[in-house]
């Protein structure tokens, strides 16, 4: 018999927000705010984004590409 959750990404516990997985810039803007002490409403005021958008890029959501690039940019990314 098969259950309802069949699939491992919707499984309780599987440690896994889905089957995609977070884009390789979502780590380093964490790091990069982390290293700096910032708070995320400071970081998003240093990278002169709203708060919300800089949540969503250190999460590994979905952002602009454009918008990424500038907060890495803002945060030290050498580029």
């Amino acid at each position: 018999m098969i259950g309802i959750f069949s699939s491992p990404a919707i499984e309780a516990g599987a440690g896994r927000r889905g089957p995609y997985a977070a884009p390789a810039g979502a780590g380093f803007i964490r790091r990069q705010r982390l290293e700096r002490g910032l708070t995320q409403p400071e970081a998003a005021k240093h990278c002169r984004v709203s708060l919300r958008s800089f949540q969503r890029a250190e999460s590994g959501d979905y952002v602009d590409p454009s918008t990424r690039r500038a907060i890495e940019r803002a945060l030290g990314a050498a580029w």
